[in-house]
């Protein structure tokens, strides 16, 4: 092989390296707990998952651990707050949430959401968290979902998360394929 062939070859994968190394050092850095893999797989899209990361993302957690949580007991979640670093809890992933037999308990374990959330741990919804953490901008839409109401909205080249109920008009269909437009499914 050509020496001068061979320099441009390693000067382009040099730079191609260094560009990738670049951009994952933009990247922020998260922490993934949980069994939520889709919400996973959202994320790391968009930022770089790692066992040291500077955000720590609970997708899910039990009762037991959100009661240790609230009397301050040392876990993960307790050492990124000690440490100053951020927390998100996600909402759905909360345990509690799939029951709805006894009102009072519930309500005892809204208080100890609301304890951990003074530490300073975030607990928000999926859609915010994806917001939060990624490049590209997610909107949300209900009802009847028209052309009309797309371009109201200025949608275009973007993510749209439609309610459960929504409805796809085929003018809409069209605007969505011609825009660049991902549609996802609000869970629950």
């Amino acid at each position: 092989m050509d020496t001068d062939k061979l320099t441009e070859l390693i000067k382009k994968e040099v730079i191609r390296i260094l560009e990738q190394k670049k951009n994952e050092e933009s990247l922020v850095s998260i922490k993934f707990c949980g069994e939520d893999n889709l919400l996973k797989d959202e994320l790391s899209k968009n930022v770089l998952l790692s066992e040291n990361g500077d955000i720590l993302v609970l997708s899910s957690l039990c009762i037991n651990d959100m009661v240790d949580m609230a009397i301050g007991k040392k876990n993960s979640a307790i050492e990124y707050i000690l440490e100053g670093k951020m927390v998100y809890v996600v909402v759905e992933g909360l345990e509690y949430k799939k029951y709805s037999a006894s009102k009072a308990l519930t309500e005892t374990y809204d208080k100890y959401v609301n304890t951990i959330s003074k530490y300073g741990i975030q607990v928000i919804k999926r859609l915010e968290l994806l917001n939060r953490l990624r490049k590209k901008e997610i909107k949300e839409i209900n009802g009847v979902i028209t052309s009309s109401k797309l371009q109201e909205n200025n949608i275009k080249n973007t993510k749209l998360v439609l309610g459960r109920n929504s409805l796809i008009t085929p003018l809409a269909k069209e605007y969505i394929k011609e825009n660049n437009i991902e549609i996802l499914y609000e869970r629950g």
